[in-house]
């Protein structure tokens, strides 16, 4: 009995001996895996910050959504605003200070606000604006609101309002969108002359509050958004910019080769577009010359997209060249260099005699000009995005490659730190997260101070470029990049590593 009794005395002060042991052990091994961690950190950060980075892309490439063949490609298509013709800074100044005249003369708002100036460099286009409570804020591919980019005017709103306003950080759809992202309750900011607009409202919701002027932020709205129409529908605007068509219109002196170089190449050429023929014809011949409609097979003016994607019941109308008014019969083909009114895509195809899958059309506006596009009709399509060029000349810097670097570096340090039960370990998490969010706020102001990259927020896409990846099969900042490539190239989206996969 005593033996038996000792034995077993023996045995669990054994086991209470290797219990002890495994735990000093354990205690020790975290005590080296903190130390570890600290070094780790030293070396990570100094060769992050000293390495050189080889990141340069070209800004003018052609990024691919979905693989392209252009030997499939036997038709070019194009939008002609931001498109074919790209317009200088003072454009959006025009548009803003016609917008705020309309406002004071005809909806009576106050003349103090004629000090107001359009401000290049307030925010980036993919906004969205909520109607009802007068917000601007930039929302990911995911409908979530990126916390640090929401306003009230030019003023911040901390994030605890911005959680409590909608309870958390997530849209639902019906709150943000329709299919075109003009919505009930939301719009999304999203065409070149939206910056115009962003910024009068901004502006005019802090006169308002300056002057301690109560007002229903969806009046505003609906108003500057009835103004900015105006601007195009009077067509004020485009009497001033084709008597001045210089000081609006960049040069570009590559459109007219890369026009031939199509037309060399036995592609087909056309244009469709919402502008008026008086607007496009004095912007084409002060970029190309007066003989610019020999070019193109087919060219639409008035097109009225999106709708003219969609309404099957509107017939094209010619416009003679003797005065340009339109014709009383029905077009019944199209004529090289000539120009038509109107119509819609499903009748474009069938007098011109184009097959959708071999089309690809170019255009700025992703709901206008790509959406029933992609969607309904099977064209190919491409976005054109001059901020690319500006994207890319910020991330392709060592300064943004290192703060990149060094931002995952410190979520790798971060997820290890977690992995360890200790108080040094969590004081450790706990400072690298603070720092985590000031290099993450460096990234964001490389951009734009108050609403960072159009394409991306902290970790996801935006919004905007979710929906460049749905519509644009391609994307590019110029139209005329595709110079840089022969029209047998095929081009591969690029296959990105799901979370549970490594490439």
């Amino acid at each position: 009995m005593l033996s038996r009794y000792l034995k077993k005395v023996n045995v669990v002060s054994l086991s209470y001996c290797l219990a002890c042991s495994n735990y000093h052990t354990r205690i020790q091994s975290k005590e080296r895996s903190t130390s570890d961690l600290l070094d780790s950190y030293k070396i990570e950060k100094e060769k992050s910050m000293n390495q050189s980075y080889n990141a340069y892309v070209s800004p003018n490439k052609i990024f691919a959504n979905k693989e392209i063949n252009l030997d499939e490609i036997k038709v070019y298509g194009f939008d002609y605003d931001y498109t074919i013709a790209s317009y200088k800074k003072r454009l959006q100044y025009l548009i803003f200070d016609m917008a705020l005249n309309i406002l004071i003369e005809d909806n009576k708002y106050p003349k103090g606000m004629k000090s107001l100036t359009y401000d290049p460099d307030f925010g980036v286009r993919g906004l969205h604006y909520d109607i009802e409570k007068g917000l601007l804020m930039k929302i990911d591919s995911q409908h979530h609101v990126e916390l640090g980019t929401v306003y009230r005017g030019y003023t911040p709103l901390d994030d605890s309002e911005v959680l409590s306003t909608y309870d958390g950080t997530h849209l639902s759809v019906q709150y943000l969108s329709s299919f075109y992202d003009n919505g009930k309750y939301m719009r999304q900011l999203i065409d070149m002359d939206s910056l115009s607009e962003m910024v009068l409202l901004s502006q005019i919701a802090d006169y308002f509050k300056q002057k301690s002027m109560s007002f229903d932020p969806k009046y505003i709205f609906m108003d500057v958004k009835a103004a900015i129409k105006k601007v195009h529908v009077s067509g004020n605007m485009h009497t001033t910019v084709q008597n001045a068509i210089g000081d609006y219109l960049e040069p570009d002196k590559n459109l007219i080769e890369l026009l031939e170089y199509l037309l060399s190449a036995g592609k087909k050429l056309f244009i469709i577009t919402n502008s008026p023929f008086s607007f496009l014809d004095a912007g084409m011949t002060h970029l190309i010359g007066s003989d610019w409609r020999s070019l193109f097979d087919v060219i639409i003016t008035s097109a009225r997209k999106p709708g003219f994607y969609t309404d099957a019941f509107h017939h094209f109308r010619h416009l003679t060249a003797s005065d340009w008014t339109t014709s009383w019969d029905r077009v019944k083909y199209f004529e090289r260099g000539n120009v038509y009114q109107r119509g819609s895509a499903r009748e474009f195809l069938k007098l011109a005699g184009f097959k959708g899958s071999e089309v690809l059309y170019f255009g700025d506006q992703v709901y206008r000009d790509l959406a029933d596009l992609a969607l309904k009709l099977g064209w190919k399509t491409g976005a054109i995005i001059p901020e690319l060029e500006r994207e890319i000349e910020v991330t392709s810097s060592d300064n943004y490659q290192q703060a990149l670097n060094w931002l995952i570096s410190l979520e790798k340090l971060i997820e290890q730190a977690q992995g360890i039960r200790s108080a040094q370990a969590l004081q450790l998490s706990n400072e690298w997260k603070q720092e985590h969010q000031e290099v993450r706020n460096l990234l964001k102001v490389s951009f734009n101070p108050r609403f960072g990259s159009m394409f991306r927020t902290s970790i996801k896409p935006t919004y905007f470029s979710g929906r460049i990846a749905r519509y644009a099969d391609l994307y590019t900042s110029s139209i005329t990049n595709f110079l840089n490539y022969q029209l047998h190239h095929t081009f591969y989206q690029k296959r990105a590593a799901l979370p549970h996969e490594i490439i």
